[in-house]
Formats: C-alpha cells, structure tokens, sequence
C-alpha cells in the first residue's frame, strides 16, 4: 500500500492520454504527446490548447446557498445551533435569542470576511504574471504558464519557477 490513500477518479479522454505518458520512457513519451526534443511548434501548441484547455486551475466559488451551508457546518455554528434548539425546546426563550443572536453575529462576520479575504485573492491574482520559458519553434521563448500545453519542453534554470505538471527528461 502508497504511502497516500487514492480514491478512484473518472479520467476523461484527455486525462488518459497523460497519465499513460508519464508513464512511457522519454522517447516514446515525446512520440504520444506530439513532441520532440526542439519542442512543439506554435500552431501544434495551438491545437493541444484547443484539445486540452487552458493550463489553469478553476476555484468555483459555488453559489450563496453553497457557501453558508459551508458556513452551517462548522463546529461553533453547529454547537450555537444545538444550543439554541436545546434552549427553545426547554422553553427558556432568552437563551434562544441570546445564542440565536450568536449565530447571527458569527454567520454574519465570517460571510464579510470570507468575501472580503476572496476579493483581495483575486486583486492579488490579478497582480501575479508568472511566465516560464519553453521550446517553441525550436528556439526558448518566454510565455505565461497559464499557456503551456502537454508536449511542450520546458527550460528550467536556477532560480526559475517549475510548473507541477512538467515531467523531466533531461537534467
């Protein structure tokens, strides 16, 4: 048994075609994913982003009721809750309002401050261009990482950024 539990994930057909390509020697690696040592050419770089998308990753946010039933299931919120219901079913109305009172307060300030926090996210985002240099054309050139697709060779040097989804094939 992994050191790390895996839990079965339906793979997609594009999904498929990498994983089996980490798992081929180098040559044949390059061979399936349409590559070769010089890199891809722009136009073939162009296919593989319409194939395979963008190389970002999507955090959805979810909706309104997504995000306060997150909200409902932390452990303070639940506890004020059953504290709440407790106290109505006893019949002391004033703890009922008091802890209802509680958890209006509690929701209230972590919905300010989760948007507040998810708007500075962005702003930060939004300030960050990382940008990797990879063979394209056969020579480096320098593009977003958002723009690398599955084939391209990436030139990595001291100091430089290394996208997680690369494979070595040379050191």
């Amino acid at each position: 048994m992994g050191a790390f539990p895996t839990a079965p994930v339906a793979l997609g057909d594009s999904e498929r075609v990498l994983l089996e390509a980490c798992l081929l020697g180098v040559e044949d690696c390059l061979a399936r994913l349409g590559s070769r040592e010089k890199g891809l050419l722009a136009a073939e770089a162009e296919d593989k982003r319409r194939q395979f998308g963008p190389n970002t990753v999507v955090i959805g946010k979810g909706g309104a009721f997504r995000r306060a039933v997150r909200r409902l299931v932390n452990p303070l919120v639940v506890q004020l809750l059953v504290i709440a219901g407790v106290s109505f079913i006893m019949g002391d109305l004033r703890s009922t309002i008091v802890v209802g009172g509680l958890l209006a307060v509690s929701l209230g300030l972590s919905s300010i401050q989760e948007e507040r926090s998810g708007r500075a996210v962005e702003r930060l985002q939004a300030m960050v261009r990382t940008t990797v240099n990879v063979l394209r054309d056969g020579s480096e050139s320098e593009i977003p990482l958002g723009e690398i697709v599955p084939g391209d060779i990436v030139v990595l040097d001291a100091g430089t950024l290394v996208p997680a989804d690369i494979r070595l094939i040379a050191t």
